[in-house]
């Protein structure tokens, strides 16, 4: 099976091919029509508009698939290279086949019968390519893209794109060899289930507005209550869902700072940068107009301001991390404006005050913590993610190296004036993930996810990573394997003895690290061995073309004590994914657009108790239901099709497995069908639409299921397919010109893992004989009646 990466690819070429058409090809007069409609489409395709949507309606329509070798030939024919005789020539397709494989060739090094080949494609190349090359230089091409009437306006980047294209234009040799390559890459898409399967607005969501839109929004959520608190600027919002209950605290400016670059719009604001537990009340800390600031909140009562430095930045600062660990407080603030841009990692409230190294660290982009307890208390650790420059400056080198570091938590210092208040524990090994079938290497880490089990070493991390291309994978550890690494690698560059105290190691209560130990983890803080993925595949769980930002986890328990993982991807375009891992692999089961109108998600918390999502963005904040059961249609099939481990079908409806845990659900291998009663397709009666003749009419299916292949069928005969190869929201069929062999009944019908089901079903009606036929007892007085009218009104006059 091809992989994603090859998928993506195929569908860039095509989209290549088809803005190619555009700008090389002139407009093809209007043939006579044909038999098969849609292949003539193609031929008198010109504008981008056109060529695009028939290039998608040819790959994505079953019933009326082209071979390879015939869509070559359509392509050449409406370029005008080749004559409008056969679809495609024997020799014309051989070329196309030759240069995949001749472009493989030459990579491997080439070989005798590889020469004799381009020999062969040097010789046909002139005769079939020619025209092509010189239209590609007519200067009056390059307006088209300009035209009135073209289907598309081209902005400063897409005439930089028009310009490329006319270059890409002079060589239709490399685009065609794609296009023969790319065929079954484009039919392997459809068997692809990282896509949504449905679309679809949050059900039984509730929605708090904020008063007013903030800019740099924090939140607070505790676990198992409906609440929710809301940093600002200058206010603290809570709200809590179940009540309707809400109060605004103010926070303003105690006593301002004076910051190192004067005239920036926060320097006299204090902006709320942390909300959290602490103890029996609330932590809450500002910028403080330069001047860190915090207040202890209890019961809705505010204490006195107190020094934040180390708790708050003196401006709103995406690079701070905060980890409460009551009592210990650990972040990555500076806690001076001169302390320089080199970020540390600070112990800044419990015990002793801590802070890694400036050398161990190469411009960290800080991403998220944890503290992790073992068997014994002073085992205890505590574990950053972060990102950070790569030493390696080589041009094949990414530019970023994602990194998970530890830390001893009952970690003393060192023992010389120097080491006194550094961490003497630190060591960093760099996380790998890399899908091993295509070597796509994902070293942009974007969000952790911590899955804390009985077992700390069963302890999982979800890692989201992306790559420079916008596609993410998400790669999944167990805090097992990072200790391994830790314990067990080799300190990168060093080769001397080891002491008796290794690096990293921790030690009993009480004791500091001895000073030997610490100068050789100090100048080799990384190790060797990198951390990879959970095995055995040690590979991505798994990646896609969306671009993700934030990730959450949440393990849901079925009858008989089964738990299945649930993952919640927030993408950059403010929906949200939700990702089941099943027996076979994972399945994305649902896109949720939260909002109604599309905003950027700051903030993503999962509340498991209650299996609820809050989703924060500068504006609101959303609660949403982890299990919508309502959105899947009312029957058995639908409920179970959906492999929703929230939902399953019992007493006739679709219903949450938390109300009722003996519900069927689709989870494992087990075949489905018998878990639901047999039967037919509903037949429902016919809506009569009626139609004037000669007019142009659309046939309206709505894709539920984005899995599924939906089918139009006029009296019996299919007639358009709509797959999966690409989301759409509806399956369109389109009338052109109606006539009366377009008169008749339509069905519309889904079909999904064997499960077929009516959506749509109308009855086509010639608009001028049904008049005729309802309306014939009442035409004669209609006609009758103005004269009527006209009599009477002359007689009233008289």
């Amino acid at each position: 099976m091809l992989k994603n990466r090859e998928i993506q690819s195929c569908f860039w070429f095509l989209f290549l091919l088809a803005l190619c058409c555009s700008v090389s090809s002139t407009v093809s007069p209007r043939r006579p029509r044909q038999r098969e409609e849609g292949r003539q489409e193609l031929l008198t395709a010109t504008s981008y508009g056109t060529s695009l949507a028939i290039m998608k309606s040819w790959f994505h329509s079953s019933s009326h698939r082209l071979s390879g070798k015939e869509l070559v030939g359509l392509l050449l024919r409406s370029q005008k290279l080749v004559a409008p005789v056969s679809p495609c020539t024997e020799e014309s397709c051989r070329l196309c086949e030759d240069l995949t494989q001749e472009g493989t060739q030459q990579v491997e090094g080439g070989n005798e019968e590889h020469q004799r080949r381009a020999q062969r494609n040097a010789a046909l190349k002139p005769r079939l390519f020619q025209e092509a090359e010189e239209r590609s230089v007519q200067k009056k091409k390059c307006q088209e893209l300009q035209a009135p009437d073209a289907a598309v306006s081209f902005t400063s980047s897409g005439s930089r794109l028009a310009e490329a294209l006319k270059m890409a234009s002079r060589s239709l040799v490399a685009l065609l060899a794609a296009l023969c390559a790319c065929r079954l890459g484009v039919r392997a898409a459809g068997r692809s289930k990282v896509n949504p399967r449905i679309i679809t607005a949050p059900q039984g969501a509730r929605e708090y507005a904020f008063p007013r839109s903030e800019k740099y929004p924090v939140f607070y959520h505790e676990e198992n209550t409906s609440a929710i608190y809301i940093g600002g600027e200058g206010r603290l919002y809570y709200h809590d869902f179940a009540t309707s209950e809400n109060y605004v605290e103010d926070f303003p400016v105690e006593n301002g700072g004076q910051c190192l670059k004067p005239g920036s719009p926060e320097d006299n604001k204090n902006f709320i940068t942390l909300v959290a537990k602490h103890g029996d009340g609330m932590l809450v800390c500002g910028t403080g107009a330069c001047a860190p600031t915090c207040w202890n909140l209890t019961q809705r009562q505010k204490g006195s301001p107190q020094d934040g430095r180390g708790l708050a930045p003196f401006t709103p600062d995406a690079n701070s991390l905060v980890v409460v660990d009551y009592p210990d407080i650990y972040s990555t603030i500076k806690k001076s404006q001169q302390n320089g841009k080199i970020p540390r990692f600070r112990r800044v409230r419990g015990g002793g005050e801590l802070y890694t190294s400036d050398t161990v660290m190469q411009n960290p982009q800080f991403v998220k913590a944890t503290t992790l307890k073992h068997e014994e208390s002073h085992q205890d650790k505590i574990y950053y993610f972060f990102r950070e420059d790569n030493p390696d400056k080589s041009l094949e080198a990414p530019r970023n190296i994602s990194r998970v570091a530890q830390l001893c938590k009952e970690d003393k210092g060192g023992t010389s004036s120097l080491s006194a208040s550094k961490w003497t524990t630190f060591l960093k090994a760099s996380l790998i993930c890399v899908d091993p079938a295509t070597k796509g290497n994902f070293n942009w880490l974007q969000d952790v996810f911590f899955v804390p089990a009985s077992n700390w070493r069963e302890s999982k991390v979800y890692g989201l990573f992306t790559n420079t291309w916008g596609s993410s994978a998400v790669c999944v550890y167990s805090f097992g394997d990072i200790d391994d690494v830790f314990r067990t690698s080799k300190l990168k560059g060093y080769n001397g003895p080891n002491p008796e105290i290794k690096p990293g190691q921790c030690v009993s209560s009480g004791q500091h690290t001895p000073s030997e130990t610490f100068k050789i983890a100090d100048s080799h803080p990384e190790v060797e061995d990198r951390v990879e993925p959970l095995a055995p595949s040690r590979s991505p769980l798994f990646h896609n073309k969306h671009r993700y930002q934030k990730i959450g986890v949440h393990k849901v328990s079925v009858k008989e004590g089964q738990q299945y993982t649930v993952l919640y991807l927030a993408t950059d375009k403010g929906s949200i994914h939700k990702v089941v891992e099943l027996p076979e692999g994972v399945q994305n089961i649902m896109e949720i657009q939260v909002f109604s109108r599309k905003e950027p998600i700051q903030s993503m918390i999962l509340d498991h108790e209650r299996a609820m999502l809050y989703v924060g963005s500068a504006s609101r904040v959303v609660e949403v239901p982890m299990a919508m059961c309502g959105l899947y249609r009312n029957n058995c099939e639908s409920c179970l099709l959906a492999r929703d481990p929230y939902c399953g079908w019992a007493g006739g409806r679709c219903q949450a497995v938390h109300q009722n845990p003996e519900v069927h659900q689709n989870l494992d291998l087990n075949p489905w069908q018998g878990k639901c009663q047999k039967g037919k397709v509903t037949e429902d009666t016919y809506q009569n639409i009626t139609v004037v003749p000669f007019s142009r009419y659309f046939l309206n299916c709505p894709v539920e299921s984005h899995y599924a292949t939906y089918n139009w069928y006029h009296n019996d005969t299919l007639i358009k397919t709509c797959n999966n190869t690409h989301p759409q929201p509806d399956c369109f069929y389109f009338i052109q010109n109606v006539s009366h062999a377009h008169y008749g009944h339509y069905l519309c019908e889904s079909e999904e893992d064997g499960f077929k089901q009516a959506l749509v079903r109308e009855r086509l009606v010639n608009q001028l004989r049904f008049m005729s036929q309802k309306g014939r007892a009442t035409t004669t007085l209609g006609s009758w009646l103005p004269l009527l009218l006209a009599v009477l009104l002359v007689e009233l006059l008289h």
